[in-house]
């Protein structure tokens, strides 16, 4: 017989419901909660910088450690970056910008996210970099092949890290739809522009880096960029979230002479890429 069914037999059945009553199994503890602050990053290229965020999540934990894409900062190599502007495109909390400006001292950097709340946050860890924030441009649009607005698909909801999945109406979302509506995601409209067209108003200097992560919308913004690429040569650093992207990005690139070169597979559907204009 096992020993609760000892106590069973041996112990009347209301001195037992009493027992309960007045020692009470404890309860299991509550899951712990997903808030953010302040942390000291430890190491990589914004090592010494600070990040609000929540980091019990694995990609801000890396982010806090510096190991957070350290596939991209190292494909910097050699290029020759500082001078030029940098272009951080799906800046999510702002993370890769404060690191290109950390990398490189002697650029600005422009980053584009049309999340507002990813824009808030970068914000906030903007603020607590100040030497790094002077040379960071916020632009809180979404870049595409054409000027107006567009449908954006989105999560508010940066604690779990579910804020940096939104997607543009007509790209190759990575993912199905059932997962984005179990995950909160909502429709709303933002703005978009054609890179050309800013780089023309604003009058750029020469754009020597392209950082894009716009979850499979990057055929979109390279079909609104190809002035830039033709004039600059800019190297172009690209999460690529499906087939159907690789296909369309290289169609577009290729003619205009890049080559391009497999950085990190992340997942049989997604990798990263590096691509550039061979001297």
């Amino acid at each position: 017989m096992t020993a609760r069914s000892v106590i069973k037999e041996l112990v009347p059945p209301i001195f037992l419901r009493v027992a309960r009553r007045l020692f009470p199994r404890p309860a299991p503890p509550r899951p712990r909660p997903l808030l953010p602050a302040e942390h000291p990053v430890t190491g990589g290229p914004l090592k010494g910088g600070r990040l609000f965020v929540n980091d019990s999540m694995p990609s801000f934990r890396e982010m806090l450690a510096g190991t957070y894409d350290d596939h991209l900062f190292k494909a910097l190599g050699e290029a020759r970056l500082d001078g030029t502007l940098v272009l951080d495109v799906g800046a999510h909390i702002g993370y890769h910008a404060l690191a290109f400006a950390a990398l490189l001292p002697g650029s600005r950097i422009a980053a584009f996210e049309p999340n507002p709340a990813n824009v808030e946050r970068m914000r906030t860890n903007l603020a607590l970099n100040p030497s790094l924030m002077v040379r960071v441009d916020l632009l809180p649009i979404a870049l595409s092949g054409s000027t107006g607005s567009i449908q954006f698909n989105s999560s508010s909801n940066l604690e779990d890290q579910t804020s940096s999945g939104g997607y543009l109406e007509g790209a190759s979302k990575p993912l199905g739809d059932e997962v984005y509506r179990k995950s909160g995601f909502t429709t709303s409209l933002v703005e978009t522009r054609r890179l050309d067209d800013l780089a023309a108003e604003r009058a750029w200097p020469r754009v020597g880096m392209i950082k894009l992560d716009v979850e499979g919308a990057e055929h979109l913004v390279l079909s609104g960029a190809t002035e830039v690429l033709r004039k600059d040569g800019p190297l172009l650093l690209i999460e690529v979230h499906s087939v159907v992207c690789m296909l369309e990005v290289l169609r577009i690139l290729h003619p205009l002479g890049y080559e391009a070169r497999l950085l990190h597979e992340d997942r049989a559907s997604r990798c990263f890429i590096s691509a550039s204009i061979p001297a």
